[in-house]
């Protein structure tokens, strides 16, 4: 994929839509999203190339850190328990697949640059269509309340 395709694939998917009009959490997304054009945008094909691994270390602290301040948000908003839980497991499962994938690079095991982008794609693109959009939704009927 060339860096101008990945760029403009991750650009549409960060659009108004999936805008929460929570400016913190908005703002992490936007984040997040340009962590993953920056990946794309590196033309190396190894995936331990320096500028790679690093902006890769970068995501994943945002990660983390964009997953905390989320937490607390949704366990102050009105999402149902069970929904709520689901969010949770789903952030716990992109926590390990990059702990994973930290551990089989620090191994040495090869792991094409592509392999990872779709990871990526999936930690951040994926989850935010899936179970961040829903958010809205419950932010607005706490509010109201």
């Amino acid at each position: 994929m060339n860096s101008e395709r990945g760029q403009s694939t991750s650009e549409q998917t960060m659009n108004r839509d999936l805008l929460l009009g929570l400016p913190e959490i908005d703002s992490e997304h936007r984040a997040l999203f340009a962590q993953l054009d920056r990946l794309i945008g590196k033309p190396q094909s190894n995936s331990v190339a320096e500028p790679f691994s690093e902006i890769l270390s970068q995501l994943g602290r945002q990660i983390d850190a964009h997953f905390v301040s989320e937490e607390s948000l949704l366990k102050a908003c009105d999402m149902p328990p069970e929904e709520l839980a689901e969010h949770m497991s789903a952030h716990e499962e992109i926590l390990e697949q990059y702990t994973r994938l930290n551990l089989d690079l620090m191994a040495g095991k090869a792991i094409g640059q592509q392999s990872i982008l779709k990871m990526v794609r999936g930690w951040i693109v994926d989850h935010v269509h899936q179970y961040d959009s829903r958010i809205r939704q419950y932010v607005s009927l706490s509010e109201e309340q």
